[in-house]
């Protein structure tokens, strides 16, 4: 009878032993389709999205703080520093500064698991990149604080990376870029609904009147006060044929109601442009998003990836930074 019993033990674990590596190996089939070179790609381009998407963030910080400054300027002008309208005001300032800081240090993190993704497509880096992963989740779960929302990723799964194994050492890294992929796209995808909330869409829109509205005040204000020299301004427009505003300029700006008005129509334009390219910015990288869940979709079935629109996305948002950046958008004061 023992004989038997052990007999039958030893007929039941060598079928759970053969369905076990039957299992590991249609896993690790499945994963026969990924491409290595494919992961490498992405990895780079998707690092470069999320880096020039953080630097419109950071140009858009500066702005804000500019905006801030002109809101300061003008309650300290009209002496209502004191005033419960102005604290409101500051307390939106400040939930705006929030979001613009949080979101920042999610594109920063997100570049770093690229980062390490690309080093998984290298070499064995599971660890690396789990902890890449752990650092994002914890940026995205701190995001959506902004939102008033409660946490959106879980760091339970993160660890499966180190525990794929397998006997063919390719097979098992390519089934770990896979995993990598999916628990990426899954972060992503996230971030794509956070960006998508109407709340982000609100605040876009009433700091997008606020910062043209109050920085154009105050620059008139000050333009009225003689502050400001006209100058660079004017030599804007003689630049493409060679000319330079003379000394006299301020002068006979001033002397010459019409031709002032003129020159602060300009830079109302100018100021709306810089609003304008803040949504632009937003816009563009949400695009990113949206096209990295895209393309980590293809990567896990093991079909080619495209990334040139993601490349052009990035384009768009290394162009808008630089106009962001670009110092003659707003008027030196006089020296």
């Amino acid at each position: 009878m023992r004989f038997i019993k052990s007999t039958l033990a030893a007929v039941i674990w060598s079928k759970i032993r053969i369905a076990g590596i039957l299992l590991l190996f249609v896993f690790l089939s499945g994963c026969s389709r990924i491409n290595i070179e494919a992961a490498k790609s992405l990895s780079a381009t998707g690092r470069e999205a999320a880096l020039q998407t953080q630097q419109n963030v950071l140009v858009s910080y500066k702005e804000y703080l500019r905006a801030r400054d002109c809101e300061a300027f003008q309650h300290g002008l009209s002496g209502n520093t004191k005033s419960e309208a102005y604290e409101e005001i500051l307390n939106n300032y400040s939930e705006i500064q929030q979001e613009l800081t949080k979101r920042s240090i999610v594109f920063e993190k997100l570049a770093d698991l690229y980062d390490a993704f690309g080093e998984l497509s290298g070499f064995d880096a599971g660890g690396q990149t789990e902890n890449a992963l752990g650092d994002l989740s914890v940026a995205v779960n701190e995001y959506a604080t902004v939102f008033h929302q409660k946490p959106l990723i879980s760091d339970k799964t993160t660890d499966v990376i180190s525990k794929i194994g397998g006997l063919v050492a390719t097979e098992i890294q390519k089934a770990k870029i896979k995993k990598a992929s999916a628990l990426i796209q899954e972060r992503v995808k996230a971030l794509v609904g956070l960006f998508e909330n109407p709340l982000v869409r609100e605040q876009l829109a009433g700091y997008r009147q606020r910062l043209t509205k109050n920085r154009k005040e105050a620059f008139l204000k000050l333009w009225e006060a003689g502050v400001y020299d006209p100058k660079p301004i004017l030599d804007d427009f003689g630049e493409d044929v060679g000319l330079t505003a003379q000394k006299e300029a301020p002068g006979i700006i001033n002397s010459k109601p019409n031709l002032g008005k003129a020159i602060t129509e300009v830079l109302d334009k100018r100021l709306e442009m810089k609003s304008e390219l803040i949504q632009e910015g937003y816009d563009a990288g949400l695009k990113a998003l949206k096209q990295l869940v895209t393309e980590h979709k293809k990567l896990e079935q093991g079909k080619p990836l495209d990334l040139t629109y993601l490349r052009t996305i990035t384009a768009e948002l290394r162009n808008i930074a630089g106009l962001l950046a670009k110092t003659k958008s707003n008027v030196p004061a006089n020296q």
